[in-house]
């Protein structure tokens, strides 16, 4: 299992924060592809947590996501292929064409890879240099709220296993009490939603990712706390299972 073989491996000794009743701050780490209604499902959760805190600052959990970085990168460095599925305005772009080399990521056709879904489109994110270290760096922030006793509620897209490794080494570092919830959804309505938000606005998807991205995001042997389905079940009935869950981990 990744995250019993990486909290071995990258395990790095801490001074471990307390809050009021002894016990260490929280990550809620939610993971799944692209369109499978991670967000929307995090900022729920978050609204059912702030209500359970009732104005306990040891108990507020703040939401952090990896599209964080999207908003530390100039929109000039956005891909071409990107910015042509917002109708925006190629000529501001630093990139001249596509994959060479100017963007902040691009997106790769994979639709030849193997996988369990097979099929074209199949589109992979595949982040900068630049890029990828803004990524660390979003990691590491999140390490130093936990360090600071802060609770999370994280939003991650862990489609490369080093992405999972890097995390799960910052998460193990502050020592952190750290539950996993799995966001599944069949292909079909994860492709009919990423469709439906070619919105002209950041949350627009090139056809593909979410393909290609359930077939990645789990399979770094994560092991969850909590599965949810998101094509069968609604946000509440999610978000509800979540609290329970944490309820009887002794999260909560």
């Amino acid at each position: 299992m990744m995250q019993a073989a990486s909290r071995g491996m990258f395990c790095i000794m801490s001074p471990e924060v307390e809050n009021h009743e002894g016990k260490s701050p929280i990550a809620v780490i939610i993971n799944g592809p692209s369109s499978s209604g991670k967000s929307t499902l995090s900022k729920a959760l978050l609204e059912r947590l702030t209500d359970l805190a009732d104005g306990d600052p040891q108990s507020a959990f703040v939401p952090v996501a990896f599209d964080d970085m999207l908003v530390l990168v100039s929109d000039k460095l956005y891909p071409i292929n990107f910015v042509k599925l917002q109708d925006g305005d190629l000529s501001r772009l630093i990139s001249r064409e596509p994959n060479d080399g100017r963007a902040a990521w691009e997106y790769e056709d994979e639709s030849e890879a193997p996988g369990k879904h097979g099929g074209s489109p199949r589109v992979r994110l595949v982040l900068s240099p630049f890029v990828r270290n803004l990524v660390s760096g979003v990691h590491r922030g999140w390490g130093a709220h936990l360090e600071l006793g802060t609770n999370l509620v994280i939003d991650h897209f862990l489609q490369d296993s080093d992405w999972c490794e890097e995390m799960l080494e910052v998460l193990d570092a502050t020592g952190c009490r750290q539950f996993f919830v799995g966001v599944y959804c069949g292909v079909e309505e994860l492709e009919r939603r990423e469709v439906s938000r070619a919105d002209g606005q950041l949350e627009v998807r090139p056809l593909g990712l979410a393909r290609r991205g359930d077939e990645l995001v789990h399979s770094h042997g994560l092991d969850y706390d909590v599965i949810v389905h998101s094509d069968v079940e609604s946000t509440e009935e999610s978000v509800e299972s979540i609290i329970s869950a944490l309820r009887s981990g002794g999260y909560l």
